[in-house]
């Protein structure tokens, strides 16, 4: 029988310290981390181009800084449940660990349908009041706020 697996799933809480998720994630002997590029959230009213690209950018750095941990990134696209089941199927994994969304409706049912079937063990934590990023996802954000890349 294999060891048990995490997955911290990464929403719009890219950040490294004070992040709940991975904490309870690290103390499993294999992790793994999760992106879902949700369909859902393109289309909705609040995704806007720029916060697309901002997120899109921070993966790269967010992998290098994971990795140096020990614990791979994943970016997949799709439905989150479609997404989580995939991956149940391809990983076996038997935790799944995330912040808890307080955005709009359609994340929260979203939650919702995930922690109903998508994961044995489910945890959704409320995210920190003061996050803290990884540095070079911050990094990135000014340039582009301060008009120096593309």
């Amino acid at each position: 029988m294999s060891a048990p697996t995490a997955l911290v799933w990464f929403k719009r809480d890219l950040r490294l310290r004070d992040h709940a998720p991975l904490a309870g994630a690290q103390r499993f002997e294999r992790s793994l981390g999760l992106f879902i590029i949700e369909p859902e959230w393109l289309a909705s009213a609040e995704c806007d181009p720029r916060h697309a690209r901002f997120l899109l950018d921070a993966l790269a750095p967010l992998r290098d800084d994971l990795g140096a941990r020990g614990l791979p990134l994943l970016v997949r696209v799709g439905t989150a449940t479609q997404v989580l089941a995939e991956l149940r199927r391809e990983t076996g994994f038997t935790h799944l660990f995330s912040h808890e969304e307080t955005g709009p409706g359609w994340s929260y049912q979203r939650d919702r349908a995930v922690a109903a079937g998508a994961a044995p063990k489910a945890s959704f934590g409320r995210s920190s009041p003061r996050p803290v990023w990884c540095g070079a996802c911050v990094a990135a954000a000014a340039g582009r706020r301060a008009g120096r890349s593309a």
